[in-house]
């Protein structure tokens, strides 16, 4: 089945709906393009970007302005930015595992709960 935008908005609207999230906010919504954020507080978001055209996924957490963790899908294939280095490409076996909005969500709220003490 192909993807689509109004499918990737659902799964924004439910991620949204966690206890944890603030706001969810649209930055741009095409025929092709999402870009939105779901927001723990003014600093603290979810970044979330799918193009289905070419085909393209990128999943943050930021913390003021910097990328602390991410999921990334492009040329074909998944690669994580693991939250003790994000500025590494990790391709191992369980980094190229598909990760869903809400999957990302509920690591997102693991790593500022549990490992960082935040939320």
């Amino acid at each position: 089945m192909k993807e689509n935008i109004e499918g990737f908005l659902r799964s924004l609207i439910s991620a949204s709906k966690t206890s944890r999230i603030k706001e969810l906010r649209i930055i741009e919504k095409t025929k092709s393009v999402l870009k939105a954020r779901l927001y723990f507080s003014e600093d603290i978001f979810v970044q979330i970007y799918v193009n289905v055209k070419r085909p393209k996924k990128s999943y943050a957490l930021v913390i003021n302005d910097t990328r602390i963790f991410g999921k990334d899908f492009i040329f074909g294939a998944w690669h994580a930015h693991p939250f003790k280095a994000p500025l590494m490409h990790d391709d191992s076996v369980k980094s190229k595992k598909p990760v869903t909005i809400e999957e990302f969500v509920e690591e997102a709220v693991f790593i500022l709960s549990e490992n960082l003490g935040i939320i």
